[in-house]
């Protein structure tokens, strides 16, 4: 491989480091597309790459929005259970959240990465809002319910991805707005982050600034 295909090479690694591959995961790919011999060229400049890139996520972290449908939890939650689950989010367990296909969330989701927990317009009807009892609980008011940090579960994973193809992050709720009594209203989270983050659907990478607007509107 001449010098230039090597340099080219090596940028094409380096934009799937960016995307959150592992040094393990380069080494797969260079062996699928090239040899050990052209693997022991840029094993140096790549690990070199990686670790300044772990140094900057550790200096520059990166922050998150993850979104709350209350019609649609999990499979195999009732509807009208998602108040509570809400309610009970706390440090002291592990909940795995649904994220986006086809964003590479999954990949550049870090162990202490932080981030906001949005719950959009609840659509669900009285039926849906019916406990076992008949009892309806309360429709969920749209705004921001807590704040998140990205963390391991048993195996070491901070994302996963189940069998029918959907992603997971692993998260511990660290302020639970919700459970406090102090979630943050649709027109006060708008005005804190920007009608166009949080009108976003999916869920999404935000700015640091615009997390630290939430982190202080909330400890006044």
């Amino acid at each position: 491989m001449k010098q230039e295909e090597l340099s080219t090479f090596i940028r094409i690694c380096i934009n799937r480091i960016k995307d959150g591959y592992s040094f393990d995961d380069i080494k797969v790919f260079i062996l699928e597309k090239q040899n050990e011999e052209v693997l022991e060229k840029v094993k140096s400049e790549l690990l070199e790459y990686i670790e300044a890139n772990n140094l900057r996520d550790i200096n520059n972290k990166l922050y998150w929005m993850l979104i709350c449908n209350p019609k649609m939890w999990y499979e195999d939650t009732e509807k009208y259970q998602v108040n509570q689950l809400l309610f009970d989010l706390d440090k002291d367990s592990i909940e795995p959240w649904k994220i986006n296909v086809h964003t590479n969330m999954e990949l550049q989701m870090k162990k202490g990465h932080r981030g906001i927990i949005k719950v959009s317009n609840d659509d669900r009807t009285q039926m849906d809002r019916m406990d076992e009892d008949g009892t309806i609980v309360d429709k969920l008011e749209a705004g921001i319910y807590g704040i998140f940090e990205v963390v391991e579960d048993e195996d070491g994973d901070c994302t996963f991805e189940c069998k029918s193809g959907e992603y997971f992050v692993n998260i511990k709720v660290i302020d639970n707005f919700y459970a406090k009594g102090t979630t943050i209203s649709k027109e006060k989270s708008k005005e804190l982050l920007g009608t166009n983050i949080y009108n976003s659907k999916p869920s999404t990478k935000i700015k640091k600034i615009l997390f630290e607007n939430i982190v202080n509107f909330q400890a006044r």
